[in-house]
């Protein structure tokens, strides 16, 4: 109002939708019933210590059918503060109870491993991250779930179970009850953690309040929950009953300005506050759990026979814990099932898309993956996180480094013994049976062939018949033997001819100093030298051929070998003595059929 130089309020209209799709949370997930929203699709109930959740924070929900028919039946503000949480399991959980977590510290911004069991036997313990916080966690999705009546029962029913170990561990005795050990004195215990968020949770404004403070104009104010970023929250100052339009003063401005802001939770109480609840940011498991093992455990066998797991009767209570974490909460109960308590103590409802599509576009929510679709913002790291993420990349790295190290080693190794040079013909039968894998196509190279054949040296030679290569080898042998045998057979044919021109001499007459062949003149002497010569040239290629004939139908059948030197020169020498006396041998006969003839 610029005439009377005073700040009006600030309208802020949120935009609302009503939800209608329901959401599952998991693709195998079936639509269920009250009571049973931790089964799987059989319907059968998970391990409770398999289970874990985190929070996710607030949202405001002015539009919905529910918020409508509570105004009508309750007079209750149409603009409900609605929270959101999300379920996951562990599919590898094998019984280990709460020894077979570690779980995120925010106070040390690491990961505490103190209570993986079996301490001393590290290739029994699993030792698993509760990670499911984080991004890239591989626990399953179950479900992400609202509590539609807001703050009130959702923190009462975390605060006095789960919380009261959490938050104070060690205020359990040594019998196992819960209650005070009397170990703190009354003032450090009014100041712990646990009795800090039950006060605040008792004060806690819940719904839309009118306060006894008025803007400049006169008009009445109201204070509710209002969700912030990250999942915190803080007071509200609203304009209207509804508390859907937010006033442009804050809550520190009303506790600055009232006389009575004692009676006022002070902004730094919030801070405490949300800096508390930022242990449920963190992944927890669904079993409350001691984070200091007590005097008194269960079997270390019961992991086989479920005991652990057993509930007591309907209310969430669990059986001794096997290692010995033990909690013993403000009410009464051992070792609480807490998302047991939120689906049977609370109002509570599976979440839909809407749900959560409004409360990304009010930003006020982590950011949780459902169905491949990521909603809300920011998953909740602290500087624990990127050393792990750190560290975990340097030691892959450094394992790839030496894997490639040891590769390259290797091949250099290997390559280094296969670098033969070809040889002769010989050589080549023997040496150029490639292995298996060295076609040309590639197929079968192992991690270090660079193409090269391997050798009779590398390794003991196999039969090559089976490789492709060696039978192409054969296949050109056996080419060439055929060709020789072709030419001997040339040679048989012209050896046939001339004797059966020589034979056909036998019925010609001969005459002193005549031939009617040969011509006038030409006697038997001189004709028997140039016969005794083609005969002695006739017979070794008579014997040859045979050789050769008996050399190749051997190498046909595949015992083709390789005589040495010496056996070869010994072999000609007893072909050409054979031959001579051959030769001698004829020469008798020859005479005589001339002289005949």
């Amino acid at each position: 109002d610029p005439a009377s130089n005073r700040i009006g309020p600030v309208i802020m209209v949120l935009p609302f939708h009503h939800p209608s799709e329901p959401l599952l949370g998991a693709e195998n997930h079936r639509k269920l019933e009250d009571s049973d929203y931790f089964v799987d699709s059989d319907g059968n109930a998970y391990q409770p210590y398999s289970l874990s959740w985190r929070y996710l924070g607030l949202f405001i929900d002015c539009d919905s059918e529910e918020n409508r028919r509570r105004r009508l039946d309750d007079g209750d503000n149409a603009c409900q503060r609605k929270v959101l949480w999300a379920a996951y399991r562990d599919a590898e959980y094998s019984g280990g109870s709460i020894g077979e977590y570690s779980f995120y510290d925010r106070k040390t911004d690491s990961w505490d491993s103190s209570s993986c069991r079996p301490k001393w036997n590290i290739f029994r313990r699993r030792c698993q991250r509760l990670d499911c916080h984080e991004a890239g966690t591989e626990f399953e999705l179950v479900g992400v779930f609202k509590e539609t009546d807001g703050l009130y029962d959702w923190t009462e029913q975390l605060f006095k179970h789960h919380g009261y170990c959490l938050w104070d561990g060690d205020k359990e005795n040594e019998s196992g009850e819960s209650g005070d050990s009397g170990s703190k004195d009354d003032e450090e215990e009014e100041n712990s953690d646990y009795n800090f968020m039950q006060n605040m949770q008792g004060s806690w404004i819940y719904g839309c309040t009118q306060i006894d403070y008025s803007d400049d104009d006169g008009n009445a104010l109201y204070v509710d929950t209002k969700p912030q970023s990250g999942g915190d929250m803080t007071y509200g100052v609203y304009a209207d009953a509804d508390c859907s339009t937010e006033s442009s003063l804050t809550w520190s401005d009303v506790i600055s300005q009232n006389s009575n802001s004692g009676d006022y939770v002070t902004a730094d109480s919030i801070d405490r506050w949300n800096d508390l609840l930022s242990d449920y940011k963190v992944c927890q498991p669904c079993r409350a759990y001691n984070r200091v093992a007590t005097n008194e455990g269960g079997s270390q066998q019961s992991n086989d026979s479920g005991l652990e797991d057993e509930e007591d009767g309907e209310d969430g209570e669990g059986a001794r814990e096997q290692w010995g974490f033990n909690c013993y909460d403000d009410a009464g109960y051992q070792n609480c099932n807490q998302c047991y308590k939120f689906e049977t103590q609370t109002d509570m409802e599976q979440a839909s898309t809407d749900d959560l599509e409004l409360a990304t576009q009010q930003g006020t929510i982590l950011a949780v993956t459902v169905d491949g679709i990521t909603y809300g913002s920011g998953y909740y790291h602290g500087s624990g996180h990127i050393r792990h993420v750190v560290l975990r990349t340097m030691t892959a790295l450094l394992w790839a480094g030496a894997l490639a190290g040891l590769a390259y080693y290797y091949c250099a190794k290997v390559r280094k013994r296969r670098r033969v040079g070809n040889g002769d013909m010989k050589k080549k039968l023997t040496d150029d049976a490639t292995a298996p894998g060295d076609q040309e196509d590639g197929a079968g190279y192992g991690l270090c062939d660079d193409k090269r054949p391997w050798t009779n040296t590398d390794r003991p030679q196999k039969n090559y018949a089976d490789s492709s290569s060696a039978a192409r080898d054969k296949e050109e042998l056996l080419a060439q033997i055929e060709e020789r045998d072709a030419k001997l057979a040339q040679q048989e044919q012209l050896i046939q001819q001339l004797q059966l021109k020589l034979d056909s001499y036998k019925s010609i007459p001969v005459v002193e100093g005549f031939s009617p062949t040969l011509g006038q003149g030409t006697s038997e002497r001189q004709l028997l030298p140039p016969l005794q010569s083609r005969a002695s040239q006739i017979s070794p290629t008579l014997d040859q051929g045979a050789s050769e004939r008996q050399s190749s139908r051997s190498q046909r059948n595949g015992e083709y070998q390789y005589p040495d030197e010496g056996t070869s020169d010994r072999k000609v020498t007893e072909d050409e003595n054979r031959k001579t006396r051959k030769g001698e041998a004829h020469e008798p006969a020859m005479k005589e059929h001339l002289t005949g003839s």
